[in-house]
C-alpha cells in the first residue's frame, strides 16, 4: 500500500469528519428561520395565544367574575382536517392553560376528549378488599363541566403561479353546556407562500 494511497484515504476521512450531520439545538427565538409549508411550534403557539386574547377580552368572558367560583370547562375535541399529524392537545392545553390562569375557569379531565384513564381507574378499587376503603374516593366527587371548548383546524392549498399558497384556519367555540348557546368562536389564520416544491404534510 503506498503512501499516496495512504494519504488520500486520510484526506477521504477528515472531509467526512468535517460533514458530519450531526443534529443540533436550535433556540426557539431563531427557529423561524427554519420554517417549512407546515404547521410547526411557532403557528401553534400563535394559534394559541391570539385565540386566549380574544376569548379572555370576549364580553361574555369579562362577565365572569374573578371573585366567583371558577367555571368548570371541558375540552370536547379539535378536528385535524390537515394533510399532517397535528397534537391538537397541544392548542387546547395552551388555551386551557391559560383561561386557568386568569382564574376565571378550571379543567376537568373527568370527561371530553382528553379524560384522564387514571380518573376512572382511581374510583374502580372502591369494594374491593385489598384496599383501605377509608382511602378509596367516595361517590358523588367529581365535578360536572359547565362549557365545552372545541374546535377544528383547517389546511388549503392553492397554486399561484410558480409557488404554493398554504393557507391554515384555526377555529375555535367556547360552547355553554346547559343552554347550549355558543358564547365565545375566534377564528386564526396563518398564511405561508412557498415553491410548489414545498410540501405541507
Amino acid at each position: 500500500m503506498n503512501k499516496r494511497f495512504l494519504y488520500g484515504v486520510v484526506i477521504s476521512a477528515l472531509v467526512v469528519a468535517g460533514c458530519s450531520t450531526s443534529p443540533q439545538y436550535i433556540d426557539t427565538a431563531d427557529s423561524k428561520s427554519y420554517t417549512s409549508m407546515g404547521l410547526d411550534y411557532h403557528d401553534i403557539e400563535k394559534a394559541a395565544s391570539d385565540s386566549v386574547q380574544s376569548l379572555l377580552s370576549s364580553g361574555y368572558v369579562r362577565k365572569i367574575s374573578s371573585a366567583g367560583s371558577p367555571k368548570v370547562l371541558m375540552i370536547s375535541g379539535v378536528v385535524n382536517d390537515t394533510m399532517q399529524t397535528i397534537d391538537t392537545d397541544q392548542l387546547t392545553r395552551k388555551v386551557t392553560r391559560d383561561m386557568r390562569n386568569s382564574g376565571k375557569f378550571l379543567l376537568t379531565l373527568a370527561v371530553g376528549d382528553k379524560k384522564d384513564k387514571g380518573i376512572s381507574m382511581g374510583r374502580s378499587v372502591r369494594d374491593d378488599d385489598e384496599f383501605d376503603q377509608h382511602t378509596t374516593i367516595e361517590k358523588g366527587t367529581l365535578k360536572a363541566p359547565e362549557y365545552s371548548l372545541s374546535g377544528k383546524i383547517v389546511q388549503k392549498n392553492t397554486k399561484v403561479g410558480s409557488k404554493q399558497r398554504t393557507d391554515y384556519y384555526f377555529l375555535l367555540t367556547l360552547t355553554n353546556l346547559k343552554s347550549g348557546l355558543v358564547v365565545w368562536d375566534d377564528e386564526v389564520n396563518i398564511i405561508k407562500l412557498g415553491s410548489n416544491s414545498s410540501v405541507s404534510w
